[in-house]
């Protein structure tokens, strides 16, 4: 990938005209997307990883326009999260490079073993059935 992920990210926001923050949330928030004035706001004390995957998470909330947080939302926020950052290929070359754990993988991809994890929901859930179509069609 040529340019880092979560430049990336920040560039998607800024295109949707999301306002990004950053502020010091305690030691357990990482993040939270204001739908009121569709702001997120990431915690000071993340890494890049983290701010990362926090940040893709908090753009499921504000393309689903998520008010309140439940456990389908963060579910959902985190699938789409980890579907947003990475591609099925992407995948899979870090898999080739790094193997099958879950660290490893984070680690080779520039986010979270929590992404990852909603990257495999979403791939088992959704993910592939969208690449068949996808590769069928372009066939």
């Amino acid at each position: 990938m040529s340019r880092d992920r979560l430049d990336l990210v920040f560039q998607h926001c800024a295109d949707l005209g999301i306002e990004v923050e950053w502020a010091d949330l305690g030691d357990r928030r990482r993040g939270e997307y204001h739908w009121i004035d569709d702001r997120i706001v990431l915690s000071l004390r993340l890494t890049r990883a983290q701010a990362t995957a926090t940040l893709a998470h908090e753009l499921g909330h504000q393309k689903f326009g998520d008010r309140c947080s439940s456990r389908r939302a963060e579910r959902r926020a985190w699938e789409y999260g980890a579907a947003f950052l990475i591609t099925p290929a992407q995948y899979a070359t870090a898999e080739d490079l790094a193997g099958h754990h879950l660290s490893a993988l984070a680690v080779e991809l520039g986010v979270t073993p929590k992404l990852i994890e909603a990257w495999r929901r979403w791939w088992e859930t959704r993910g592939r059935q969208l690449h068949e179509r996808h590769q069928k069609r372009d066939a």
